[in-house]
C-alpha cells in the first residue's frame, strides 16, 4: 500500500505538470504552467508576484531535475518521475524544492496581500489550474486544518510535504492536488 500510494500521488503530480501532454515534463512545461496561472488569475505579467512565480517554478524544475535526472534531452518521463521521487523522498530536499513554489503560489492567490488565502482566493488559483470550483473548495477545507477559513503558508507547506513524503492514506496533504 505504501509504495502504491506514493506511486499514485507522484503519477498524479506528473500528469498535472505535463502541460503539453507529450508524456514528459520539461522546463517548457513549467513555463506553460506559469503562463496558465497568469492567464487564469489575471495577474499582470510584469508584477512582482509573477516574477516570483517564474523564479519559483524555474527553481522547482532545477531541483526536480537533480532529484530525477533528465533523459539527456532535458525531459523526464512519467516512469522516471514516479520511480525517482519514490526512491528519494528526503524531506529536506523535497522542502527545498517545493517551498519557493508554495510561497509564490500563496502570494499569487493572496489578492488582498494579507499573508493568508481564503477559500475564494484559493479557488480562483485552483480554477486557473483547471480544478473545478467545488473540488477546489473541498481541497481548501481539507488543508485548512484549524478550520479558521484561511490557509497560512505553514498549512500549505505541511500539505505539500505530506503529499511528497507521507505514506499515510489519510494524510490531508494527499489531496493538495485534487483526487489521486
Amino acid at each position: 500500500m505504501t509504495a502504491d500510494l506514493l506511486s499514485r500521488k507522484f503519477g498524479h503530480r506528473f500528469d498535472l505538470l505535463d502541460t503539453d501532454r507529450d508524456g514528459y515534463i520539461s522546463e517548457r512545461d513549467f513555463t506553460a504552467l506559469v503562463d496558465q496561472l497568469i492567464a487564469g488569475t489575471g495577474e499582470p505579467s510584469d508584477s512582482h508576484k509573477v516574477r516570483a512565480l517564474r523564479d519559483s517554478k524555474a527553481h522547482y524544475w532545477i531541483s526536480l531535475s537533480r532529484l530525477v535526472p533528465t533523459d539527456g534531452t532535458g525531459r523526464i518521463s512519467r516512469d522516471d518521475f514516479v520511480t525517482g521521487l519514490a526512491q528519494s523522498p528526503d524531506p529536506k530536499r523535497i522542502s527545498a524544492m517545493v517551498r519557493p513554489s508554495v510561497e509564490a503560489d500563496l502570494a499569487l492567490a493572496d489578492t488582498n496581500d494579507d499573508g493568508v488565502v481564503d477559500v475564494a482566493e484559493f479557488t480562483r488559483l485552483y480554477q486557473a489550474l483547471g480544478v473545478p470550483e467545488s473540488q477546489a473548495e473541498e481541497i481548501f477545507r481539507t488543508l485548512d486544518r484549524d478550520d479558521d477559513g484561511e490557509l497560512t503558508l505553514d498549512e500549505w507547506l505541511t500539505a505539500a510535504m505530506e503529499f511528497f513524503t507521507s505514506t499515510d492514506p489519510q494524510a490531508p496533504g494527499n489531496k493538495i492536488l485534487g483526487h489521486v
